[in-house]
């Protein structure tokens, strides 16, 4: 054994079959020595000489005849006689049937020889010889030749493509081994590659031939050869081994260093760095063969340095085409890029141009409105992208300022306000929003300023109209600047000249018609100002003139909260004034301060009414209404004066609490009056403050107190001193509802009147009389 040559140890097939077939026979048959793997074990169902033994029975001789068929016979043809002897042979050698083609190509085709035929073996097996030809299926020698009967039997016609039509490919495909792990075509082509394998075969072939000459006949027992390759480098692999890599080294010299790779099981002694890359060319590991017939150092060197020279020139140059065809790869995009700009740039001096030479007819001195329109209107549809990018929107603002300038000179806005309106409305698609609220600025609110100069605020019809009319052609904000810099100071003044005791035209009809535009600007002067002019007029006014409620009533919605306390101030206390001064009638007349009252209720609220009424009326119609039943009037009576006293009150006061506790009251103490004896009833008593009838009723109350409980007592005291004593709708102490009496809460329990007067907290004993004098403080 030579030195280079090295025994491998690693586990093979054999081992691991014998690993998991322990009872398998360790010596290997005759089969399994000429084929190896791809011999066939006599124990697999698909072996067809074992399914033939296992399968063939003894003939049936009384079975019914089976004809097979020959063929069929072309009239006007005649058979050849040796296939005809062969076909004899055939019958007579075995019993499997054979059939004979009668197509043109079998009359011209030549039989083969026997030992070189796929599928025959042995002499006198009886199988007919296939020949496809041109050496396709030559591996068949060894088989029964199964997939060249096949084909001939569907019709393949040897040495002509597959199909129908004879339209596939003629040759097989063809298996390649690449040298490393990487894709189809990652090492140069496959078909140069397969004729290289092909010569490298045949080279190899003829010399193991010779070599097999003069050596003995081999032994039965299977060895695996350890002699040397050889291998043979072209100009791609020599350019593969130089393309850049993470372990290139751009030094000539360091690259063909060798070096020793240590990293797998065994030590590799590698050409250079370039062979640490994953693919590496298949001669980079395989062992190395000392030159020992041929020993010249010198001229060996020199070769091998020559060898190494061409490399590094080949790899250089190979790098300097592919460096070159990426200069032009990148080139030739560049210059597509430069030409698409160059096309673009000379569409941009195009437009550019065209928009200019229209540009040009507008600085013409006689240029008119409707030629600027015109010609904006053009440029805007026929170059939309460029109008809006030069700012033609803009400029045009500036070119048509003065022409609109001299159109509106005589523009009266208070007589023809919207005679300019159509002009605007026209060129404000073709302007900017800040050219033309320019334009606006500088034409439309000069002129509205000089109207109201001379316009009367207490006729608004003009200006208003003129306002109006450009609420189209004008933003909201504009006309909300030009009435509040212009309109509100004329209206300011009118206000202050307005006095509302004489003048007989409300200010409301002339002032609120500007609230919608200027009413920022009327808040912070003008309606102060008003109010303080109502609330003088107010302080002689009384409750029975019912001009005011209409005049405060016309400024709710532009006053807003504003107008509460005006309200409070001057309007409420006269009401409680005449209601408190104003007597309680029961029976046959109204309470017309009520009335009065009740008119003011959408302005003042059905609230601030009840409060008004708790405070002012019922505890004195309760009061009144106690002493009349004192009295014991007709039950059909008291009703019909309940009844006409509550239709005096609109329903959403009568929903109020206060209001609802005091008629509820009233009906206890009706209910209570039916159970006294009637008497001849007095005509109804007219009750005033002025004139109380104390002794009648301390001696009626004294008479029936015998009669009614604890609770009874306190209230009828209570409406003997005018106190208002009404329960608090559900609230409970000790089981026992809660009473107001004046600004106290009290309740009743086994005859103990319990007091509060911190908002319920706590509670204490208090005697009646005492109680009835803190609340009268």
């Amino acid at each position: 054994m030579s030195d280079d040559e090295v025994i491998r140890f690693e586990i093979t097939d054999y081992d691991l079959d014998n690993e998991f077939n322990p009872n398998r026979n360790r010596r290997a048959k005759k089969e399994q020595q000429i084929y190896g793997v791809w011999a066939k074990d006599s124990d697999e169902e698909d072996n067809e000489d074992n399914i033939r033994q296992r399968t063939r029975k003894p003939k049936d001789f009384s079975a019914p005849i089976g004809f097979v068929a020959g063929g069929v016979q072309q009239a006007g043809k005649k058979k050849d006689e040796k296939k005809k002897e062969l076909l004899e042979k055939s019958e007579a050698s075995t019993s499997r049937p054979k059939y004979v083609d009668s197509s043109d190509e079998d009359d011209q085709a030549v039989n083969p020889d026997e030992r070189e035929t796929a599928g025959i073996r042995r002499a006198g097996q009886g199988l007919r010889g296939s020949n496809l030809g041109g050496g396709v299926g030559s591996w068949e020698k060894h088989t029964k030749g199964i997939g060249a009967k096949l084909l001939l039997q569907m019709g393949y016609q040897p040495g002509k493509g597959l199909g129908k039509d004879l339209q596939g490919i003629s040759a097989p495909v063809e298996a390649t081994v690449r040298k490393g792990r990487g894709a189809i075509g990652a090492y140069g082509p496959e078909k140069a590659a397969q004729k290289a394998k092909k010569e490298e075969e045949r080279r190899l072939k003829e010399k193991e031939e010779e070599e097999q000459k003069g050596t003995k006949e081999k032994t039965c027992n299977w060895k695996k050869s350890h002699k040397g390759r050889y291998f043979y480098k072209d100009a791609a692999d020599v350019i593969q081994e130089g393309k850049p890599t993470m372990h290139t080294i751009s030094s000539n010299e360091l690259s063909r260093v060798p070096v020793i790779d240590l990293t797998g099981r065994e030590k590799k002694v590698l050409s250079g760095y370039h062979a640490l890359r994953a693919a590496a060319p298949r001669y980079e590991h395989e062992p190395r063969r000392d030159c020992t017939r041929f020993a010249a150092p010198e001229l060996s060197h020199n070769l091998q340095l020559m060898v190494d020279c061409c490399e590094q020139d080949i790899i250089q140059n190979a790098r300097e085409l592919q460096q070159a065809e990426d200069e032009i790869v990148v080139l030739e995009r560049d210059v597509e890029e430069y030409n698409k700009k160059l096309r673009e740039e000379d569409q941009v001096i195009e437009k550019v141009q065209a928009i200019i030479s229209r540009v040009e007819t507008l600085n013409k001195p006689d240029v008119s409105l409707e030629t600027a329109f015109e010609v904006l209107s053009d440029l805007k549809e026929t170059f939309p992208l460029e109008y809006e990018m030069f700012g033609l929107g803009t400029i045009g603002g500036n070119i048509v300022s003065p022409l609109l300038s001299a159109m509106m000179a005589k523009w009266n806005p208070l007589q023809n306000p919207d005679e300019p309106v159509p002009t605007f409305l026209k060129w404000r698609p073709l302007l900017t929003d800040e050219s033309y609220n320019t334009l606006l600025w500088q034409h439309f609110v000069p002129h509205i300023a000089t109207a109201a100069e001379s316009w009367d605020a207490r006729a608004p019809g003009g200006m208003a109209r003129a306002l109006e009319a450009w609420r189209g052609a004008a933003p909201g904000w504009l006309l909300r600047a030009a009435a509040a810099r212009h309109v509100a100071p004329a209206l300011l003044a009118a206000v202050r000249a307005w006095d509302p005791t004489r003048d007989t035209l409300p200010v409301h009809r002339w002032v609120l018609p500007w609230h919608a535009l200027a009413g920022d600007a009327l808040a912070a002067a003008v309606y102060p100002l008003i109010r303080s002019r109502l609330a003088a007029a107010l302080a002689a006014w009384h409750p029975a003139d019912q001009s005011a409620r209409p005049l405060l009533a016309a400024w709710r919605e532009a006053w807003g909260p504003a107008l509460t306390p005006l309200l409070h101030h001057h309007v409420l206390p006269k009401l409680e004034h005449c209601l408190r001064a104003a007597p309680v009638e029961l029976v046959g007349r109204e309470n017309a301060a009520w009335q009065w009252c009740v008119q003011w209720v959408e302005l003042l609220g059905a609230p601030t009414l009840a409060a008004l009424a708790a405070r002012a009326l019922l505890p004195r119609w309760l009061a009144a209404l106690a002493a009349w039943l004192n009295t014991q009037p007709p039950h059909a009576t008291v009703l019909a004066s309940y009844a006409d006293f509550r239709k005096m009150f609109p329903e959403d006061i009568l929903k109020e609490p206060a209001v609802r506790d005091a008629f509820r009251k009233a009906l206890d103490m009706m209910n209570r009056s039916t159970d006294i004896d009637s008497i001849e009833p007095p005509p109804p008593p007219r009750f005033t403050p002025s004139e109380p009838k104390e002794t009648s009723k301390i001696d009626i109350l004294s008479s029936i107190a015998s009669q009614k409980s604890f609770s009874e007592l306190l209230e009828s005291r209570c409406i003997e001193k005018g106190i208002t004593f009404v329960p608090i709708a559900g609230k409970y102490r000790e089981g026992r509802p809660l009473y107001k009496i004046g600004e106290l809460q009290c309740y009743v329990i086994r005859n103990v009147i319990m007091y509060s007067n911190d908002g319920g907290r706590t509670f204490a004993p208090i005697g009646l009389d005492r109680l009835l004098s803190l609340v009268e403080e």
